[in-house]
């Protein structure tokens, strides 16, 4: 399947749920209420929108690829440290792939720092690759080939690069603080039962 998704997940240890603070730490406290969606339908909405829920102990943000470029970055940025005032002590991670350039990319700051950003894109070069690999990526990378300083997966006699594995970075970094992976059965009551409340420019 060709996954079009961006995601921004927040450690919420205090049990925080309210909307109007997140939207206005992103700068969008004039985003209206416009309905109850699910995380299949909102994790590539293509209105513009923003979109919260609260699943296993964080903040599940879909933005439609609106802010999760400004977090998928070398330096921290005036968005993140917004996020960061709120929750000082928490993991943020985000994650986003698109299909249509094999690009994916993460970035984890912990306790207020960036302790990792990875993004690529194999269609125009870029690359960025800041801190050491976390766990959840090492697993990936002990399933496959370091040839040439490289990597190369094989299954069922086909071999893939790394950008050609967007699924199982994205989605498998993301199950850190999501508790399941989104794009496969265990996922299935997050992608289509918890509600998420969307956010658009428009009343």
């Amino acid at each position: 399947m060709g996954w079009k998704a961006s995601m921004i997940i927040i450690q919420n240890p205090d049990n925080v749920k309210d909307d109007d603070i997140i939207l206005k730490a992103f700068g969008m406290g004039q985003r209206k209420y416009a309905c109850n969606t699910t995380l299949d339908e909102c994790i590539y909405p293509r209105d513009e929108s923003i979109n919260i829920a609260y699943y296993n102990g964080s903040i599940i943000i879909c933005d439609d690829f609106q802010l999760s470029g400004k977090f998928i970055m070398e330096e921290i940025s005036t968005e993140e440290r917004t996020i960061i005032k709120l929750f000082p002590d928490s993991e943020i991670l985000t994650v986003s792939c698109l299909s249509l350039t094999t690009f994916h990319g993460y970035s984890l700051i912990r306790n207020g720092k960036r302790v990792r950003a990875k993004a690529m894109s194999a269609d125009d070069g870029f690359y960025i690759n800041i801190g050491d690999p976390i766990e959840e990526e090492k697993a990936i990378y002990a399933q496959g080939e370091l040839r040439h300083g490289k990597y190369y997966w094989t299954h069922e006699d086909n071999e893939y690069t790394e950008d050609q594995l967007m699924e199982d970075f994205t989605f498998g970094i993301a199950k850190r603080l999501l508790g399941v992976r989104i794009d496969e059965s265990e996922g299935e009551e997050l992608m289509d039962e918890v509600l998420f409340s969307k956010y658009t420019k428009y009343a």
